[in-house]
């Protein structure tokens, strides 16, 4: 199942408090839940430091970076599991297109045969009907085409569900949509193509033109045709893996980072800070 932003929110993903208080905009720019996000930390450090008159307040300043902290690790989890997961689907694509690549489609004219069967029931009916016949090869290439259009689903599945994390994994997702413009090669073999680009195997027809079009349909689905199509789309991805989960710079700009360098013995001398205003303030 394709993990999306959304579903993370549901915990589908290993953590929720990362995407319920920061959304991601295909922008690239922080949403406004971000942007008060980052604000909120430091708004409550300034109020508390307005309120008690104090310049510099450890507890506080260490608030702000507990909660810096906690929100880098959200973070890393989640592009963590997106990653492992981007992985998972282009392994598994890549595999079919291997097996699709190294198919046999010359199966033989004689490989999808029918036949009469005759039954008879226990009051002496008997009904007759048509049984297909396939030879293992034809079997295989069914088998392998229908592998890979599984395979080549759920990765646009994922492409699409996640295509709002940035800008760079929507045009990914574009380029893996893209199958609409040999729908019709595809469809004359018996594989239809959904506006999403989503592909749908009518398995008769794909096997009555294998045994009867075998150097057609290795031409439309081989390594000169989608299944070179889909390995050209996965390399593009691959190549791009690292950049398509947005940083965490482009997610939280530089509050995020002012708030990690508050580093225990910083607070420390800003605590010493502090105690010696008071002191001054009290004697002078």
């Amino acid at each position: 199942m394709a993990m999306t932003i959304n579903s993370m929110i549901n915990n589908n993903y290993s953590f929720s408090q990362f995407t319920q208080n920061y959304g991601i905009s295909s922008s690239g720019k922080k949403s406004a839940n971000q942007n008060n996000a980052i604000s909120t930390m430091w708004n409550n450090y300034a109020n508390s430091q307005s309120s008690s008159g104090v310049g510099f307040n450890a507890a506080d300043i260490y608030g702000v970076k507990e909660s810096a902290r906690e929100l880098l690790s959200s973070y890393e989890s989640t592009r963590k599991d997106f990653n492992e997961e981007f992985s998972s689907k282009m392994d598994d694509l890549s595999k079919s297109i291997k097996n699709l690549k190294s198919t046999d489609f010359n199966v033989g004219k004689d490989a999808l045969s029918t036949k009469e069967v005759t039954t008879t029931d226990k009051d002496g009916k008997t009904t007759t009907s048509t049984q297909t016949e396939m030879s293992d090869g034809l079997k295989t290439a069914l088998k392998n085409v229908k592998d890979f259009v599984s395979s080549y689903n759920d990765a646009v599945s994922f492409m699409k569900d996640n295509a709002s994390i940035s800008k760079r994994m929507g045009r990914v997702s574009e380029m893996f949509a893209d199958t609409t413009y040999r729908a019709s090669n595809y469809n004359s073999i018996g594989i239809s193509v959904g506006k999403d680009g989503s592909l749908t195997v009518d398995e008769d027809k794909l096997a009555n033109a294998i045994t009867n079009s075998p150097d057609k349909v290795s031409r439309i689905m081989g390594k000169d045709g989608l299944a070179g199509k889909a390995e050209s789309h996965v390399n593009t991805a691959n190549a791009q893996k690292d950049n398509l989960f947005p940083s965490v710079e482009s997610l939280f700009g530089k509050e995020l980072k002012t708030a990690q360098v508050y580093t225990g013995s910083a607070m420390t001398r800003m605590n010493g800070y502090a105690y010696m205003g008071n002191f001054l303030n009290m004697y002078w």
